[in-house]
């Protein structure tokens, strides 16, 4: 039985009904109910009064009355009735009519007073909580209808479970695949490299002296310069050096007006990347030099000789088909 069919019934078997904010109900005591077995229809319910009044709390005996026919605890049933009134409350302070059925009608006038309009008597049948056989499973709770479990919220919980662990997969897969990457190193590559340092000059003037020297009078020492070289580079490994690459690397010279620059394709403390990088360039015989400093930078670059006017198209050029950023430096 719903909230305020009970109010209604209180109200027949008690003769008073007091409902805190709203005011006190009084039956006439020479009212006379209908009955179910009366089949007398709908009956004006004419001895029913109301009276505005302060009501502090419910009535401890409604509380009980409402908790025995709803089967629910006395808390909870003071919490429901609580809800009802104040919902009616507010239904009055806007200016709409409340609706209490068996009982009749509450609206609120200008004064701020409220005005009763008397309904029809209710003919409800009352459950019996005291014979369990006569209730209906279900008929626990008088105002709560069935109560669907809402499936659209699991599903969206469960898409968003599947989304964050697929997330999770690809990020775990790309930083593997960066730290492979980082850390993969060509079995030739100390073996293809040559890092080429700044005194290049120094050693392309040595190397040319060395090559124009006279052959006579001193082809006994050269013969066996080459064997002791060889040996030294068979007996100590920790001295071989990497092999030269097959493309001729050179410095251009600059012509009148133009400066040699140096165009950085690539800067990383990362050796392995570097080696590959710069071999990857040779192997497209381009003229690509590397410069380390310190063991802790490697640098590629291409030493181009240009006016200082060209070096931001040729800057833009490189980056374009290096996909790089490109620093100059002279």
């Amino acid at each position: 039985m719903k909230l305020p069919q009970l109010l209604s019934q209180f109200l027949y078997q008690t003769k008073r009904l007091d409902l805190p904010g709203i005011g006190t109900f009084t039956l006439d005591a020479s009212a006379t109910i209908p009955q179910e077995s009366d089949r007398l229809g709908h009956v004006p319910a004419s001895g029913i009064t109301f009276k505005n009044a302060n009501i502090p709390a419910a009535d401890d005996t409604l509380i009980t009355y409402i908790k025995e026919h709803t089967g629910k605890m006395k808390s909870l049933a003071a919490a429901d009735l609580d809800f009802f009134l104040t919902t009616g409350r507010q239904l009055l302070n806007i200016g709409k009519p409340f609706y209490l059925e068996g009982i009749g009608t509450l609206l609120k006038n200008k004064d701020g007073r409220l005005d009763f309009t008397p309904g029809e008597y209710l003919i409800p049948k009352l459950e019996d909580l005291h014979h369990p056989e006569r209730r209906s499973p279900g008929a626990t709770s008088f105002d709560e209808p069935p109560r669907e479990e809402p499936t659209g919220s699991n599903v969206r919980q469960t898409l968003l479970l599947i989304g964050l662990v697929g997330g999770l997969i690809v990020i775990a897969w790309g930083g593997y695949y960066l730290y492979k990457r980082n850390n993969y190193t060509e079995s030739t590559a100390e073996n293809r490299a040559r890092v080429i340092p700044e005194s290049t000059t120094t050693q392309r003037a040595d190397t040319t002296t060395l090559s124009s020297a006279p052959a006579t009078g001193s082809t006994g020492g050269q013969a066996t310069a080459p064997k002791d070289t060889a040996l030294a580079r068979t007996t100590n490994p920790a001295t071989i050096q990497p092999a030269p690459p097959t493309t001729v690397q050179h410095t251009p010279v600059p012509e009148a007006g133009q400066s040699l620059w140096r165009f950085v394709i690539l800067q990383t403390p990362n050796k392995n990347h570097a080696l590959r990088r710069y071999n990857q360039l040779l192997g497209y015989q381009l003229n690509i030099h590397m410069e380390q400093k310190d063991s802790s930078l490697f640098k590629l670059y291409f030493p181009i000789a240009a006016a200082i006017k060209d070096t931001t198209h040729i800057k833009d050029s490189l980056a374009d088909v290096y996909a790089a950023h490109v620093s100059i430096e002279q």
